[in-house]
């Protein structure tokens, strides 16, 4: 619940800056009209639309990378659930205690994984990264020891249980994946200063045409804050889904 309502607390930040840029380009613009050296409507016109196709562009980028990484990591959930369901299947070809201590581990792994996700606004921190390893050393000896006494298993058992070892990497790696901060603070900056411009062509005209500004004032701080939370996963309103971890079921057979 923190997190929601910080994120929430960053988006009326958000929204609160860039209404302020729009009023200050207003009031700018005013002054201007006042004193004789505003600058003529069509540069004011052409700088608009400059300024909004270069952010057009900027946004419509960070956008798409953004949501490029969130179905990555969502896919990548899946695949790690369906390497565990396989490896627990596998498991039918060790002998004991091999077996149940291999179903054991990939369970502990497994809940841990939930359990850790499910409790944190962020990614696995240092502590729950110390926890981890060991659980990963633990699955790959008791597959080790079961493959040993039973080698014409090892193709079968040893290769979705490394993928599961792998796909641990592979889903920190992801996590750590973000827009660079020099971008979103271009992304910030070239908001704010497209809508210094618009209300600047407003205040020279001396008319606020709120009906207009205000809906692309939304528009623009809508797009850049989800553009972030969708880059930020575990914090916002915009989550990771660890259904496909949550529905394996340990208890009972299962498809690979």
């Amino acid at each position: 619940m923190s997190s929601i309502v910080q994120d929430l607390s960053t988006a009326a930040g958000l929204f609160a800056f860039l209404l302020a840029s729009l009023e200050a380009g207003f009031r700018t613009g005013r002054r201007a009209s006042r004193h004789h050296d505003a600058a003529p409507g069509e540069q004011v016109g052409a700088i608009q639309g400059a300024i909004l196709g270069m952010l057009g562009l900027l946004l419509a980028f960070s956008f798409a990378a953004a949501g490029s990484r969130f179905m990555e990591r969502q896919d990548l959930i899946a695949q790690e659930a369906n390497a565990i369901g396989t490896s627990w299947l596998r498991a039918d070809l060790l002998g004991e205690p091999s077996r149940s201590e291999l179903r054991r581990a990939l369970q502990t792994y497994t809940e841990h994984r939930v359990a850790v996700f499910a409790g944190r606004s962020g990614g696995l921190d240092a502590a729950a990264l110390e926890a981890v390893d060991p659980q990963l050393t633990r699955i790959w000896s008791a597959a080790l020891a079961g493959v040993a006494a039973r080698p014409a298993a090892t193709l079968a058992v040893l290769p979705p249980v490394n993928e599961v070892i792998d796909l641990h990497t592979t889903r920190l790696a992801a996590a750590r994946k973000h827009v660079p901060l020099l971008v979103l603070g271009l992304l910030v900056a070239c908001s704010s200063l497209a809508l210094s411009v618009i209300g600047y062509g407003c205040g020279v005209a001396g008319r606020r045409r709120a009906p207009m500004t205000l809906p692309l004032t939304f528009l623009i701080g809508t797009a850049l804050w989800v553009t972030i939370d969708l880059d930020y996963p575990r914090r916002g309103l915009i989550r990771l889904s660890d259904a496909p971890l949550e529905a394996l079921r340990f208890d009972a057979p299962r498809g690979p």
